[in-house]
């Protein structure tokens, strides 16, 4: 039975009742000579008027229920379009990213070449030259292969529990020459196991740890502090490092993808922090920043526990 049949029924019925069981409470107020024709009449234009506001309910929730089921419907088949364009554009990246990649390939592999072969024959200008354009084409695929990754990015219902330390500990161990080299220590406070993505999650420590390797103060030994926060329905993880900070009219701009603040900066492609975010935002959590410069910044991340009830 349809929704708007069993509450006009249900109201009619409880209406209907409502005048029988008043009948007999009237009934032993008034005189038995004056009782039958007052029931009668009561009866007749109780149920006169239940009926009629019964049919008048009945028309009204059945308009709004048809104009509900009609938005459903309008909004079913543009989540089918959406879902079909986006189908279609992941795989539009697919193709497009692999035939960008192509010439890319073929311009380093050929200069490679070139130098090789021709090594005695050119300069040091020349080398430099080519040198310059390799770096371009690698940057350029590079900017490919991120892109792709970003259009990847998706939310992800089969979580799992994640112990956050070892995810740290697999980072360290990733980023160990790096780690030697820019002279970095990684302080780490225990971190929970928590409900997530064990490679989404992965993803945005380890680029917020290389994003403060890579952007540490010249001559000062970079300082890298994690640290979780217990706020009941949610967690909040504190990044923190000593860098060269960022300026407050940036702390927007630099989780849009392909974004550079540091021009001098020629081996990241400026989508770090917007995979990031968009990882984030796919967890349901949000990001943001605080920093001052030549100090330092403090990534703050919130996500939400997802604990199974």
């Amino acid at each position: 039975m349809k929704q708007e049949l069993k509450v006009t029924f249900l109201y009619c019925l409880v209406g209907i009742l409502w005048i029988l069981v008043s009948d007999e409470i009237i009934s032993t107020f008034i005189s038995e000579s004056d009782m039958e024709s007052m029931i009668y009449f009561q009866n007749v234009k109780g149920i006169f008027y239940i009926v009629a506001t019964g049919l008048m309910l009945y028309v009204l929730l059945k308009k709004h229920n048809d104009a509900m089921n009609l938005k459903i419907n309008e909004l079913k088949k543009y989540a089918n379009e959406l879902e079909t364009t986006n189908h279609e554009l992941a795989q539009y990246i697919n193709l497009a990213s692999h035939d960008l990649q192509e010439p890319s390939r073929t311009v380093i592999s050929f200069l490679t070449f070139l130098e090789k072969k021709y090594d005695n024959q050119i300069d040091e200008k020349g080398k430099n030259y080519i040198h310059f354009a390799v770096e371009a084409a690698n940057k350029m695929r590079q900017i490919i292969l991120d892109l792709l990754e970003y259009s990847k990015i998706c939310k992800n219902d089969n979580l799992e529990k994640v112990n956050l330390n070892s995810i740290i500990k697999e980072i360290k161990n990733q980023f160990q020459d790096k780690i030697k080299e820019t002279n970095t220590t990684i302080i780490v406070e225990d971190l929970p196991t928590i409900n997530t993505d064990a490679t989404l999650i992965q993803i945005i420590f380890k680029n917020l740890i290389d994003n403060a390797i890579k952007f540490k103060q010249e001559n000062k030994p970079l300082s890298i502090h994690i640290e979780a926060i217990d706020k009941k329905d949610e967690w909040l993880f504190k990044i923190s490092d000593n860098g060269i900070g960022i300026e407050n009219e940036y702390f927007t701009k630099i989780f849009v993808l392909f974004q550079k603040l540091n021009q001098k900066d020629t081996t990241g492609t400026g989508s770090g922090l917007a995979i990031t975010k968009k990882i984030v935002t796919n967890l349901g959590g949000t990001i943001w920043v605080k920093s001052v410069v030549n100090k330092g910044s403090d990534f703050y991340i919130k996500l939400p526990k997802n604990e199974k009830k």
